[in-house]
């Protein structure tokens, strides 16, 4: 995607660009820093100047917690037009739909959609209509939901028949009656409702080889409902109502219905909405906190945990090589044999954790299995650690084990009396170390912490417990002990979103 401006110029004064976010028929948008050191995102304006123009300076003194903030409208010395916004670093709502092809859990479908609608419920109570509403324009920050590109809109007391009802919006989320000309608020409820429907089913009800083909399915086919839950089946079905008056009056009263749970509330039952006072400025009405909405889990793409798996066993692989030559140095062991043991030895360890553990991302799954596993797992760290000390097994030709049997004397291949209890005590150290502790979750993405000292702890315990299996003066428990700090690190952490607040119920909140 090439852009207009490239990073580190400055076309707007006081202002330099980073890199370009986005671009569409309006306008490139960058992200910028402030000479004061803010981050910002600039619009560069394109297309029909005087509607965007419009509609943004109608929003710039807008303020609600799940709108993207619109700071200032600059000129640059070229005569262009720039937006100074809020700079949102989340991802866009249809990113995290395209990794949720069933779609989201309910509770966060509902929580989602009640804080986008109040967002532009609040827009619709100052005259504005949004006209593009739809997941790449809804972004998730922290938990948070943001509604942008709102300049994009006009005001509602603008003529319906003049060049400024140029179509505008996407196909999918298109009412009927946009193809009329007619922009009311009505067409972000209807856009509103196949977002709700997109949320819980993960597609949306009208789909086509042809953008032609979608509108006519917008114009004259009725929505299939019988993928829905239940409780969302008329609520969802009241909003992509083909005319216009016979969906939900404001996307307020679809957010307490949504909120309720898919079951709406009788208008004799509902109270009255707060009357604004007539006195009080717009600007000086009280918003509440937006209260935090917990993130989605996203579960990567396959592409996406084989990188990360990739780069864990990397990474395990030089943190190896840097631990096990500290831990040489205070121990001043200058036997470079046993230091090449203990490295490969935490390696395997590593290794041995990490990969399975990539396998159970977001599974659920019994711990008892998942020891066993291990413990095979641990079995083979062992075998790799009597590799390394020399012993290997070779298998004898016939002539060889006959004349061995004959003489009651076991062949070079197999152990002899003196080599087992090594060996016995190699693969019993690593297969019980591997099972005392839940070592997929230290590699846990979900994980409390990126890194703990409680598992470097209980590893170090069990392998001074263990030391009762194999009598090695240090190498067993610096292997676990060391693996088990090394896995932490390496592993990918999804920070967890912070304890839900309580809800403050405003108008606007």
């Amino acid at each position: 995607m090439k852009f207009t401006y490239n990073s580190g110029e400055r076309p707007l004064d006081g202002y330099t660009l980073k890199r370009g976010v986005g671009r569409g028929g309006f306008g490139e948008v960058y992200y910028a820093v402030s000479d004061g050191g803010k981050e910002v995102a600039l619009k560069l304006v394109r297309g029909n100047q005087d509607v965007e123009l419009r509609g943004m300076a109608q929003c710039l003194n807008l303020k609600h917690p799940h709108l993207v903030s619109l700071y200032d409208l600059r000129t640059d010395p070229h005569g262009d037009h720039w937006v100074v916004m809020e700079y949102v670093a989340g991802e866009p709502l249809n990113v995290v739909l395209g990794r949720h092809p069933h779609g989201l859990p309910h509770d966060l479908a509902r929580q989602w959609f009640v804080a986008l609608a109040r967002a532009v419920g609040y827009l619709h109570d100052h005259g504005i209509v949004h006209r593009d509403l739809k997941p790449a324009n809804i972004f998730i920050e922290n938990g948070l939901v943001k509604v942008g590109d709102y300049g994009l809109c006009k005001f509602i007391s603008g003529s319906h028949r003049t060049a400024q009802t140029q179509s505008v919006g996407t196909v999918h989320y298109m009412a009927p009656e946009v193809s009329t000309g007619n922009y009311n608020r009505q067409i972000d409820v209807y856009a509103a409702g196949v977002m709700l429907y997109e949320m819980l089913t993960g597609h949306v009800p009208f789909e086509g080889e042809s953008a032609g083909e979608i509108l006519m399915k917008h114009l004259t086919a009725p929505p299939d409902l019988s993928k829905l839950p239940g409780q969302y089946v008329n609520l969802v079905g009241r909003a992509l109502a083909k005319n216009p008056t016979h969906r939900f009056p404001t996307l307020g009263e679809m957010a307490q219905a949504v909120e309720s749970n898919g079951k709406p509330r009788s208008t004799a039952q509902a109270p009255p909405p707060p009357r604004r006072p007539a006195a009080v400025p717009p600007g000086l009405l009280p918003v509440a906190r937006p209260s935090p909405i917990p993130s989605v889990l996203p579960v990567p793409a396959v592409r996406t945990q084989i990188a990360e798996l990739c780069g864990s066993l990397a990474l395990a692989t030089v943190f190896a090589g840097v631990a096990t030559t500290l831990w040489a140095a205070i121990g001043q062991i200058g036997d470079w044999n046993e230091i090449g043991a203990a490295f490969y030895l935490t390696v395997a360890m590593c290794w041995a954790v990490l990969i399975p553990a990539k396998i159970w991302t977001n599974r659920r799954g019994d711990s008892w299995v998942r020891r066993i596993i291990m413990m095979g797992l641990g079995l083979g760290v062992g075998a790799a650690g009597l590799w390394l000390d020399g012993w290997a097994v070779r298998l004898p030709d016939v002539e060889s084990v006959r004349s061995h049997a004959a003489g009651g004397v076991l062949p070079a291949a197999f152990p002899t009396g003196a080599d087992l209890p090594n060996v016995a005590a190699y693969l019993s150290y690593f297969a019980l170390a591997c099972f005392a502790l839940r070592w997929w979750k230290l590699a846990d993405r979900n994980r409390p912490h990126r890194f703990s000292f409680a598992p470097v702890l209980a590893a170090g315990f069990w392998g001074l417990v263990l030391l009762l299996v194999w009598q090695e003066p240090w190498r067993g428990t610096l292997v676990v002990t060391t693996a088990s700090a090394i896995i932490q690190l390496v592993s990918p952490w999804d920070q967890p979103p912070p304890p839900l607040t309580r809800r403050v119920r405003l108008r606007y909140a």
